[in-house]
């Protein structure tokens, strides 16, 4: 797919505002304030409906206003021609608590119709906590991209969650049931077991294609590391020898209230050149990392559903320029739409990108 027009209404600073893009690579550029991370939240917006800056879709609202609109008009792989022009449009509004989302102007609420026409791969500095941060930042990861391209996985992680509070509450209770301890514990292994090996499915898979890509980009010999890690659950074992580790871990369940295994405290550890990012990677390093993620989710999701958007917001600093320029040239050979933020309105990667075809659109209080 690829994005045409965007149109938004009081939303974060602009009262109105158009915008068209007319290349395959777009530069926003402009001073602190002028608007270029609320462009690309706009359009991030309509693919999952959320921020990727707060959860409250209120304060997207602009100072002094009770509602916004965005809408974006864009080719897709099901664009239908219609007097002469081949193009979708997807808008949404928000008024008085409530969200309207409209597809070709008919009302959609399901997410798998959404994600059939408008697919979007967003890449901020806040991604950086994929490394920095704790393991429920890693599994939010891992569970957006199975969901981004297998809409009914989010059938498994809502089951998984009703399970997971049954036998919580079983163990709140001042004198638990260990019949219905074992049942509930059956029921939280299979429910678990399902979701974590399709993490661990997809993540094997992203350090396949993430060292495919490093060999065939960088001179340099790098290497990254993905393993999944899961607390008293061998993934190749069954229930049975699983039962027989439950002795360990029971007494500790029994006094603090609650399951200590399952997938909610599941993690994958990253490393970069044999050692862990987190401790030993530079903050260039940490940003490859992360951009190699990134860029893999969008390949994965580009193959399984159609070709996707890839918005960078202010990514690109701190890496070195032999570094930068390889990166610019392979994403660029991407199929992907790319739109870029910039503080700057030059620059070495900024002046790289309009090298390699990109336009600039720049932006003013």
């Amino acid at each position: 797919m690829q994005i045409k027009h965007l149109q938004i209404k009081n939303f974060r600073c602009f009262k109105t505002f158009d915008i068209s893009f007319e290349s395959k690579v777009s530069v926003i550029s402009g001073d602190n304030g002028t608007g270029k991370s609320s462009l690309l939240e706009a359009i991030h917006y309509l693919c999952y409906m959320r921020s990727f800056r707060t959860h409250s879709p209120r304060d997207l609202i602009r100072f002094e206003s009770d509602n916004f609109f965005v809408k974006a008009s864009f080719l897709s792989n099901r664009s239908q021609e219609s007097d002469g022009v081949l193009c979708d449009e997807l808008q949404v509004g928000f008024s008085q608590n409530k969200k309207i989302v409209k597809l070709n102007k008919k009302n959609i609420s399901s997410f798998k119709d959404l994600m059939d026409y408008y697919r979007v791969v967003t890449l901020t500095e806040d991604d950086l906590l994929i490394i920095k941060g704790g393991p429920d930042v890693r599994r939010s990861f891992l569970d957006q991209a199975i969901l981004l391209c297998d809409h009914t996985f989010l059938e498994k992680i809502k089951e998984f969650k009703k399970v997971l509070e049954q036998r919580n509450r079983l163990l709140q209770a001042n004198v638990v049931n260990m019949e219905l301890y074992d049942l509930w514990t059956a029921q939280l292994w299979e429910k678990s077991i399902y979701i974590q090996k399709v993490r661990e499915k997809l993540i094997k898979m992203y350090e396949s294609r993430v060292n495919k890509i490093l060999k065939q980009t960088f001179e340099d010999k790098i290497s990254i590391s993905f393993e999944y890690r899961s607390k008293y659950v061998d993934l190749q074992g069954d229930f049975d020898g699983f039962m027989k580790k439950i002795d360990k871990f029971r007494p500790q369940e029994l006094r603090f209230r609650r399951s200590l295994f399952g997938a909610h405290l599941d993690d994958f550890t990253i490393q970069f050149q044999r050692r862990k990012s987190k401790l030993y990677a530079s903050r260039g390093q940490q940003k490859l990392v992360v951009l190699l993620l990134k860029v893999v989710q969008l390949l994965d999701l580009s193959e399984k559903r159609g070709v996707a958007v890839f918005l960078l917001d202010d990514f690109m600093t701190d890496l070195d320029h032999q570094k930068a320029t390889l990166l610019a040239n392979f994403l660029v050979s991407l199929d992907s739409q790319l739109i870029f933020t910039s503080p700057s309105q030059s620059g070495f990667f900024e002046d790289l990108l309009y090298n390699l075809g990109g336009k600039r659109i720049k932006l003013t209080h």
